[in-house]
Order: C-alpha cells, then structure tokens, then sequence
C-alpha cells in the first residue's frame, strides 16, 4: 500500500515537472530586448534598430527574419547576419531617412519544432537636419585720379560686391567727401544675392593747391538669418589724391621781372636773419595694380626731395629704404596671404629742406580665390 502511494506521488512530480519543462522549451528561442533610435549623422537622419536573441543548445539556429520601415520590407536577415555569441545573439539594422516619425519592425523565425517565432516594432523620431552656416560679405573697391587741377571735377567710381555666399538687404554706400553727389551708374538690379556688384559715381572738387585729399568711402548690408539677430557686414576703401602747388603768371612782353635791391656786400640782412633761398616742396605717388590679382607685381613710389619710403602690408611693415632714389619699388607675392582684400600703405618721408611733412598713400588689391582676372592699375 505504501508503495503504490510512493508510485503514485512520484508520477504525479513527474507529470508537474513535465508540464513546467513545456512552456520554458516553447519560449527558448525568442526576442529579448529591441531599441530604435534615430540620430543626424554627418547631418543626415540615421535609423538603428537592434534586436537581441536568445537560443537553446539543444536545437540551437539558424533564425530567418525581415526588417521593415513604414509597413515596406527593407531588409532580409539571415542566420548569418547575427552575431551569435553562444546562446546569445545579436542583430542591428541602420540607414539614412527622412526626418518624422518613422514605425520599424523586425518579424523572426525558428523553423525547428518547438521554437516561438519572434517579433518587434518601435516607433522613432528623426530630427531635422540643421540649415548650413551662412557666411555674409562684401567688398567695395574705389577709384580716382591720382593728381588734379585746383577748382577741377574729380570723378571717383565705386564697385559694391557681394562676396558672401547668402543675399544681403538695406546695401547703403556712404562717402566722406561726396556724399552728396553719389549716384548709382545704372539701374540696381533686385535682391543682392551673392557675387552681385553694384556701381556708383560721385564727384568733388579739388581744392587749391597744393594740397593731399584724403576720403573714405564705405558700403553696408544686412544679412537676417532664419534665426537670431541680423548681422551687418561692412567694407572700407580709400582714395588720395594730390593738387600741384600754382603756377607763376608768365610776365607779359617788355616788362623786366622784378628784381629786389642787392644787398651791399659785408652787410648782413636785418635782425641777422638768413637770407631766402629757393624751396622745392615734395610730392609722391604710389602706383600698383587694384581689384584682384594672382601673381606678384610692384608697388611703386615715384617723386621728388623723397628721403625714405617704408612700406607696410596690411598695418605690418615689410620694408624701409632710407636712401635718395627716383623710384622706391616694393615686390609684393599676393600667395603669401589669405583670400580677399588687403591693404598697401607707403609712408613717405621727405628732405627736410623741402619743408614737406611725412605722407600716407594706400593702395588697396584683392586675392581671389579663382578665376582669372586682369589688374587695374590705379594711382
């Protein structure tokens, strides 16, 4: 009796552990853990969907499965596709898409008996890709005369460019000595979108001589970016020019010049001064290429009662020469600096005796960046 009873209960354990072991051999094989997630990679809205596995030794794989985006078959997996590490497996999937939400899916199968088939869906946001940095810019390029006749016009043409890479609005050019006269060559076309350039004119006159005329021009534009605050862009240049001093009035015929009474010799001038001498004033000019220039060229000072001409490149001096000569010349390598604009400037010292005090004169060029184009030589 006691026997049977033993049979009986340990049948009764058996049966149990049997019905237990079913279930847990059902769910061997199955999906544990997926993610989706969506990132901007090199500004391109990337999907990743990872599924990890589980596998039991005793039937071990292959797993066959596919992948869909939106409800469309994108992928289809094969047991090689996984990175089975023992038991334990692993599957990702990545592309580029569209910015939005976006459904992902992945559906798996065990095609040995007793296996679960396996399947995941998630739902990710991509972001939007963020717009390109801007780079607003503009140049502006003056010319004139170099010299001019007391009481003559002088007729100074300006050249506005857009050399930035996004359109610019409220452009305004402005000139200290002509502001008044400043007029467009032509009709301005619409917006000022990148490499536009626009033309004026303005005139002044010169004064008497002699005399060094110094004015400053410069343009303005707005760039207003899709977000923040507007951004003003501006751009100088300069111009000089020089008025002669004025010419002795010819003697009309038969009138003798006039000469002053000759000092008696030994007998020196009253208050012991020094008697008068003639004086030469000094002058100069620089000369060079202007707008944009690709290979080296020389800058030029050319005058007279000149002592000494030290030159500087964009406010840093790069050469002096102190002794007397008819041209002082600066060799200037535009490869040696970045694109754009820079600035020449000779300071010119004169011969004491000439009474003629030190001079700035500019000259402006630009290095592009392509394209071939032919200098203008300016004074």
């Amino acid at each position: 009796m006691h026997h049977k009873l033993r049979r009986t209960v340990l049948a009764a354990a058996v049966g149990i552990l049997v019905f237990l072991a079913v279930p847990a051999l059902a769910q061997a094989h199955h999906v544990t853990n997926a993610k989706a997630s969506c990132v901007l990679d090199d500004n391109k809205p990337t999907l990743t969907f990872s599924v990890e596995f589980v596998s039991f030794s005793k039937y071990n794989h292959p797993v066959t499965g596919t992948i869909k985006v939106d409800g469309q078959t994108v992928e289809t997996v094969a047991d090689s596709d996984i990175d089975w590490n023992g038991g334990s497996g692993k599957y990702t999937y990545t592309q580029t898409t569209t910015p939005g939400s976006h459904y992902i899916s992945g559906d798996f199968d065990w095609p040995k008996k007793g296996d679960q088939n396996g399947y995941a869906k998630k739902k990710v946001y991509c972001p939007k890709p963020p717009p390109p940095p801007a780079h607003p810019a503009i140049s502006l390029e003056k010319s004139g005369p170099a010299t001019a006749a007391a009481g003559s016009t002088v007729t100074y043409t300006f050249k506005a460019t857009n050399t930035g890479d996004v359109p610019l609005t409220n452009v305004v050019l402005t000139d200290d000595k002509c502001q008044g006269t400043l007029t467009p060559s032509g009709p301005l076309p619409g917006p000022y979108a990148p490499g536009d350039s626009w033309d004026y004119t303005c005139t002044v006159t010169a004064p008497a001589g002699p005399a060094q005329v110094d004015n400053r021009a410069e343009v303005c534009g707005d760039y207003v970016p899709p977000q923040g605050p507007t951004q003003k862009v501006c751009a100088p240049d300069t111009h000089t020019f020089t008025v002669p001093p004025p010419e002795t009035p010819p003697t009309p015929p038969g009138t003798p010049p006039a000469t002053p009474p000759a000092t008696p010799p030994g007998t020196p001038p009253a208050g012991g001064a020094v008697l008068p001498e003639t004086v030469l004033s000094g002058r100069a000019v620089l000369r060079g290429p202007s707008g944009c220039v690709k290979t080296a060229f020389r800058a030029s000072v050319r005058g007279r009662s000149i002592s000494a001409v030290t030159f500087f490149v964009d406010g840093r001096r790069v050469k002096r020469i102190n002794d007397s000569r008819s041209v002082y010349r600066l060799k200037v390598r535009p490869s040696r600096y970045g694109f754009g604009r820079h600035r020449i400037i000779a300071r010119v010292e004169f011969t004491e005796g000439s009474g003629t005090p030190a001079r700035r004169l500019p000259l402006t060029f630009r290095r592009c960046a392509q394209g071939t184009v032919a200098p203008r030589f300016t004074g």
